[in-house]
């Protein structure tokens, strides 16, 4: 580690035992995709994380400053008495922070060792999400920065273009794709003006299988700075259609159908079943289309190739979703420039 955050993590250490620790080892963690740094604190028998946030313009894709959002929305969750990681010691001017150590058991990481018991861990992350949903369904508190953003009908067309930009324009070369955005164009716009119409509620925004800590046989939220007034099926989409832990067609099936029926707050915003399983895919539709495009952009651009074999399960995602939705013709525009359709098969 270098000076710069050894100097870093002395300076939070003292904020956060009030004297002087000198005895202490940084351990870098890995990131991800964020644009946070983190590492892990040892001192004194004990651990804690430091996270520092990169000076990124805010704004990209409705984000907003992802130190204060991450300040404002842990305060905001934890007075709920959603588990989230406490804050103990803040240098503002370095938007920096120490946290408290959820150790590394993702849900993600328990699946991956116990694959047997991948639908029960699923099930238990949806129970999660149902109470997650109820305790914000019953706040009085809405001035949260979550609560001044939202997805609109541009920020949805500009994950669209996202897709198009990384999957195919910055992909393709032996094929010419330069008619290709308008036409898809009209389907993106038509999808993204009925999402705006749906049933909105405060969601993550990336409530997936990375994001969830396991501590002491209890879950913790993680990365929830980003969160936004979305589709009230947008985290659900997330866990569901998580890049990282695939569904077959009949776990899908089975974890709506409980989904629904265990989730008051889903009774609530939708009329019925059907009209809350269109939102689903519909959502998905969308938000898998983005997180294709992503992957790309995240290997060729930050140069982070560990997101390369997750490409091809977000393609099925997607031509499952446009088949569910009947949207045959989209698949039949996009088939010519994403192999992957035919490599894939739909989850």
């Amino acid at each position: 580690m270098n000076y710069e955050t050894d100097f870093l993590a002395y300076q939070l250490l003292n904020l956060y035992k009030g004297r002087k620790v000198l005895d202490f080892f940084a351990e870098p963690l890995f990131g991800d995709a964020s644009g946070r740094s983190y590492c892990r604190i040892h001192f004194e028998n004990t651990t804690v994380v430091m996270m520092k946030v990169a000076n990124i313009k805010p704004g990209e894709f409705g984000r907003g400053d992802s130190f204060t959002d991450f300040m404002a929305i842990r305060d905001f969750l934890s007075s709920l008495g959603v588990n989230v990681p406490e804050i103990l010691a803040v240098i503002p001017e370095q938007k920096a922070m120490l946290l408290e150590d959820l150790g590394d058991a993702t849900l993600f990481k328990l699946i991956e060792n116990d694959r047997k018991n991948k639908f029960k861990y699923i099930k238990d992350a949806l129970d999660l999400l149902t109470d997650t949903q109820k305790k914000l369904y019953d706040r009085t508190k809405f001035d949260t920065p979550a609560d001044k953003r939202k997805f609109t009908t541009k920020l949805f067309m500009d994950e669209f273009y996202h897709f198009y930009e990384y999957m195919i324009a910055k992909r393709v070369y032996h094929i010419p794709y330069k008619n290709l955005w308008p036409k898809l164009e009209k389907y993106c716009t038509k999808i993204s003006k009925e999402l705006y119409t749906l049933p909105y509620f405060f969601s993550h925004r990336d409530f997936q299988s990375k994001n969830i800590m396991v501590k002491d046989n209890k879950k913790y939220l993680i990365d929830f700075q980003d969160a936004l007034m979305a589709p009230a099926v947008y985290d659900l989409v997330s866990l569901l259609r998580d890049s990282y832990v695939t569904l077959s067609a009949e776990e899908l099936s089975s974890l709506l159908s409980y989904f629904w029926n265990t989730n008051g707050v889903m009774h609530e915003v939708f009329n019925d079943y059907d009209s809350f399983e269109h939102a689903f895919y519909i959502q998905t539709l969308q938000r898998k289309m983005k997180d294709a495009g992503r992957f790309v952009y995240l290997n060729q651009v930050k140069g982070k190739e560990w997101f390369v074999p997750y490409i091809l399960p977000t393609l099925g995602y997607v031509k499952d979703a446009l088949t569910k939705l009947e949207l045959d013709k989209v698949v039949e525009l996009l088939a010519p420039f994403i192999p992957e359709f035919d490599n894939g098969r739909s989850k």
